[in-house]
């Protein structure tokens, strides 16, 4: 029989680069700078301005978040100014830089960390909890990472909360309530809320249901039987459809706080 367990507490290795990890998010400046990048590319002239930090411990801060992966650095133009339009170096989050990073630390809360490694049991709480702060994150809910509607954090609350797209031809399916989310039109390959995609369960543990859609739902990039339960944990990756017209949330359920 094979042994699944993690035993990352065996990899010391692991665990410094995952100490290193934390101690690039491990920063309320560096949070700031992530929240900012995930509205638009930024110049470090305009970085400065919305953390009020000078150039020097920008660039320092920047250059640990590139070396973790969290951020890109492009060449591109500046805004126009008196002396007219010149190159500069703008910065980015890193395409799936967040589905990253709440992927990433609900991997990390799986580690069984013994007494001996308190210290970075402790630092991992502490980012968890700064991060979801800085970024707005409700715990459980679900954060859509696709489509016009990317960013956009849905609550999840009660006993059962269904999941489908707008109908058209059903005026009363525009609206958002607390046992469903309903998305825009332009997610076609997800079923219509009328007939929800799927179910999302919340009894002892939270379960999801594919609700016998067209499209079909993933977790993980795995495909779920339909009309049957299937238990979802915080930072899992769940994908409505298939194709450009998908929806694509990160479950969040941060135990850890």
């Amino acid at each position: 029989m094979t042994n699944n367990t993690i035993q990352a507490k065996r990899d010391p290795e692991y665990l410094i680069e995952m100490s290193e990890y934390l101690n690039a998010l491990a920063n309320p400046t560096r949070l700031q700078i992530l929240a900012a990048l995930e509205v638009k590319p930024l110049e470090l002239k305009e970085i400065t301005t919305i953390t009020k930090t000078s150039y020097e411990n920008i660039r320092k801060h920047l250059d640990k978040l590139v070396l973790a992966g969290l951020v890109r650095k492009d060449a591109g133009m500046s805004s126009e100014t008196m002396t007219g339009v010149h190159p500069v170096w703008k910065y980015s989050l890193a395409p799936g830089g967040m589905e990253a990073i709440i992927t990433n630390l609900s991997m990390f809360s799986k580690v069984p960390l013994t007494i001996t490694h308190t210290e970075l049991a402790d630092q991992l709480k502490t980012v968890r909890s700064e991060l979801a702060g800085q970024f707005g994150q409700k715990s459980p809910g679900l954060y859509l990472t696709t489509g016009p509607e990317e960013k956009n954090i849905y609550p999840l609350e009660g006993e059962k909360t269904a999941i489908g797209r707008i109908d058209p031809v059903d005026p009363a399916s525009s609206q958002q309530s607390s046992s469903r989310i309903v998305l825009s039109a332009e997610y076609r390959s997800v079923s219509r809320v009328s007939r929800p995609h799927c179910i999302i369960w919340h009894t002892d543990k939270w379960e999801i249901e594919d609700y016998g859609s067209t499209s079909g739902t993933f977790v993980n990039t795995e495909p779920i039987a339909p009309r049957t339960r299937h238990e979802i944990r915080d930072g899992d990756i769940i994908i409505l459809g298939t194709g450009n017209f998908s929806a694509r949330f990160l479950f969040l359920n941060d135990t850890t706080q």
